[in-house]
């Protein structure tokens, strides 16, 4: 094994050792490392502590959080603060809460987004995209997902007007 300067250790064989995966950059678990060149970008969670503590870490740490949320914001997103957190609704939409900047959607628009999403802006690495479903919650840092999300965050200020 050999190191230089900048770059993960070296085996032999040129890959490197130890890359963190998602899961392991998220958990912070030994056994969230490979040895793969391209660690799996996605990461699946059942409901339960397993993503309840993916989206903690995630709410703690984040230097930004953006939350495309036409219905209202998942529960689970919490410890926000709304210099960092901005929270996009349908008009019309309630949300009871003080912890993020809201600004509503017109009903006349339709931003593109399947889905409801949230992304978090990471000081340490790449963005992490959330998508929750009723059967558990996905995690991605995929280029595809990122650059979907980072276009729907650049459109969603210019069409929607601040609470």
């Amino acid at each position: 094994m050999t190191t230089h300067d900048d770059q993960r250790p070296q085996r032999r064989d040129g890959l490197a050792e130890g890359v963190p995966t998602l899961r392991g950059r998220l958990l912070g678990h030994e056994a969230g490392t490979t040895d793969s060149p391209a660690p799996e970008p996605t990461m699946w969670c059942s409901w339960g502590t397993e993503a309840i503590n993916v989206i903690d870490v995630l709410c703690r740490t984040a230097e930004r959080i953006d939350i495309f949320a036409p219905l209202g914001i998942h529960p689970a997103l919490g410890r926000l603060d709304p210099d960092r957190c901005t929270a996009y609704v349908l008009e019309g939409t309630a949300v009871g809460r003080t912890d993020v900047s809201v600004r509503f959607i017109p009903h006349s628009v339709y931003p593109g987004a399947e889905n409801p999403l949230t992304r978090f802006t990471m000081p340490d690495g790449p963005s992490v995209v959330f998508y929750a479903y009723l059967h558990g919650a996905q995690f991605t840092e995929e280029p595809l997902h990122l650059t979907s999300a980072y276009a729907l965050f650049e459109l969603l200020p210019e069409i929607t007007t601040a609470a």
